[in-house]
């Protein structure tokens, strides 16, 4: 208890303006808003199931945000509230957590997952209609109004106890994987923020429970700025590592030790490519794969079976790499066998031809 003192003295000093109730449900529109229409250029460049689900995640966020603004600046009536609970309360955290789902495991939830979403959302929204609102209340408590029966409260603390866990777990998971393999330092400490955003953003419904209800707005704002902050760290490039590329060529002598580009008809003896791909990209899983492939402007087709022309470039592929390697590239899904095959021939074989017919 002592240490929620200092917030204490923050919200009786400042409460005393009536702008303090809306400043953060204000920056928790703003940024809201901002992270949306980052992600929705994302998607716009380069659709893919994630970002268009994190797109939605913070639109409705924002619409939250908004609601909370126009109820304060305003009044609070009917619809404002059902239409804040429904999204602030209930359905943010879901949305965001199936975004973090499709990066994990896009594979195993893509055919189930976008119908349990319809179904769940349109519950909730049944649930949020069909509550009483008790109008005596709107005026002073606002959205508190609404009635929550069982059913509704089971829902709220449900999607928002599993979303919680799943974007949390799932973020440190990715962050945990990137540092084991040394790889993407940018997009492992975009999923810490994430991961810590979330938690704060958790934390004000908690904080709440004291009596202050100003907590959820301060927690909501600097939440969701945090989240931004790790979206942005995500989309950050890292420069490849040019040892890795051209390992395989350096000299053993002490005068040529230092990293070199080597010749074309050294590089079809020691392909470095190849060995980079063993090396470095089938000990990854496929969001990995993916991710790393991007840095190199090679993004994956939603391909379930393979053209005869793609047959055709991912089995030369195969037959480059080592016996050794066969199982872990015939274990991954036809879209990163294809990708990885793009990668080798679009972007490391067309620079060996390069630098030789330079």
């Amino acid at each position: 208890m002592a240490a929620l003192e200092p917030w204490r003295r923050l919200t009786r000093l400042l409460r005393g303006s009536e702008s303090f109730m809306v400043v953060f449900p204000i920056l928790a529109l703003v940024v809201s808003a901002a992270c949306a229409a980052v992600l929705g250029y994302d998607t716009w460049r380069r659709p893919k199931p994630d970002r268009i689900v994190w797109t939605v995640a913070f639109a409705v966020f924002a619409i939250a945000a908004g609601s909370e603004v126009v109820g304060s600046l305003a009044e609070w009536n009917e619809p404002l509230v059902r239409v804040y609970y429904l999204t602030g309360a209930v359905l943010v955290v879901g949305y965001l957590a199936l975004g973090e789902g499709y990066l994990l495991a896009r594979s195993r939830i893509e055919r189930w997952a976008p119908g349990l979403t319809i179904l769940v959302t349109a519950l909730a929204a049944t649930l949020v209609i069909d509550a009483p609102i008790d109008t005596t209340q709107l005026a002073d408590h606002g959205w508190e109004a609404l009635e929550r029966g069982p059913a509704l409260v089971a829902l709220t603390v449900a999607i928002n106890s599993i979303g919680t866990v799943v974007l949390v777990g799932g973020a440190l998971y990715s962050a945990r994987r990137f540092q084991q393999l040394g790889i993407m330092r940018n997009r492992m400490i975009g999923c810490l923020l994430i991961a810590a955003g979330t938690l704060v953003v958790a934390s004000g419904g908690t904080l709440t429970r004291f009596g202050q209800r100003e907590f959820l707005y301060i927690a909501m704002s600097i939440g969701v700025a945090i989240i931004f902050a790790g979206v942005l760290q995500t989309r950050r490039s890292d420069a490849p590592a040019e040892s890795a590329l051209v390992s395989a060529g350096q000299s053993n002598t002490a005068e040529t030790s230092g990293p070199r580009l080597i010749s074309l008809p050294e590089a079809r003896h020691l392909d470095q490519g190849v060995s980079y791909i063993e090396s470095h990209l089938l000990t990854l899983d496929s969001q990995a794969i993916d991710a790393a492939c991007e840095i190199w402007s090679v993004t994956r087709q939603d391909v379930e079976r393979f053209s005869r022309d793609q047959a055709k470039v991912v089995w030369r592929l195969r037959s480059r790499l080592p016996a050794k390697a066969h199982p872990q590239f015939d274990a991954l899904a036809p879209a990163a066998r294809l990708q990885l095959a793009e990668l080798y021939f679009d972007v490391f074989v067309a620079a060996d031809d390069v630098a030789q017919s330079g």
